[in-house]
């Protein structure tokens, strides 16, 4: 097993976790990262993986620096399924679309100011071009690995 530390390391927002476990890519969260303009926009446009080869996803809660980045995921290829409880599903639902507003009133203040400088303006999604995945609940069993944990 590998895991890889891509969000939330050295900050505390964008959690996204990498795990490699028997030829399988699972990624716990995907939050959106939140700081600087220029920093928040690299970081959450650009996966330091592929998104095509994550096999599944499982979010622990649904705050956006844990959920946020999903709708981006998505749109660079993710195909596979969600898992959480329903009422993470049911609350990050709502914070996902208030996230795109946000995001999409900032994209158009960012391109209002690139435009004054002569550059092109910025893109991002909006809620109707926001991606509908289903999600799974946790409560259904998913064996990915068998481990034990004992007490040092």
């Amino acid at each position: 097993m590998r895991i890889h530390f891509f969000g939330a390391t050295r900050t505390t927002t964008g959690s996204m976790y990498l795990f490699e476990i028997n030829g399988k890519r699972l990624l716990l969260e995907c939050g959106l990262f939140q700081g600087r303009r220029d920093e928040t926009m690299e970081r959450n446009r650009h996966f330091p993986f592929d998104p095509k080869k994550v096999d599944a996803v499982v979010l622990s809660h649904a705050h956006i620096d844990h959920c946020g980045n999903l709708p981006n995921l998505c749109l660079q290829g993710f195909d596979g399924n969600i898992y959480c409880t329903f009422a993470t599903r049911d609350l990050a639902s709502i914070m996902l679309e208030d996230s795109a507003h946000i995001q999409l009133a900032d994209s158009q203040f960012v391109s209002k100011k690139r435009a004054k400088q002569g550059l092109p303006p910025v893109t991002r999604f909006t809620g109707r071009s926001m991606p509908r995945k289903q999600c799974g609940n946790l409560s259904e069993s998913i064996t990915i690995v068998r481990s034990r944990c004992w007490m040092a």
